[in-house]
């Protein structure tokens, strides 16, 4: 799998909604696709299966659950664990 970058971004507070743009300059055509988990879809171009973006409802939730998590040091959580590695990832290649 390619590795994924978010080139963009849009809130829209009135639905606590969260669009990412990944791996394109901009948003385009594409079918989401729900995950197992009651607050992501991946957004998938039909004609490549390329993800070109994600979704994240009712984000304001999500990233209260993710706080707590941290607050009470639950380092095992899947959500801690992506994001210690992200941020340990991102900062070994600053450094080579």
């Amino acid at each position: 799998m390619e590795k994924m970058k978010i080139t963009d971004y849009h809130y829209y507070p009135e639905s606590d909604e969260l669009d990412l743009v990944i791996n394109v300059d901009k948003p385009r055509p594409a079918i989401s696709v729900p995950l197992e988990d009651e607050f992501f879809f991946l957004r998938v171009d039909p004609e490549t299966d390329e993800i070109v973006g994600a979704t994240i409802l009712n984000v304001s939730r999500w990233f209260a659950q993710l706080a707590h998590v941290f607050a009470v040091r639950a380092f095992d959580d899947t959500d801690v664990h992506l994001l210690l590695e992200k941020k340990v990832e991102t900062l070994a290649l600053q450094r080579a």
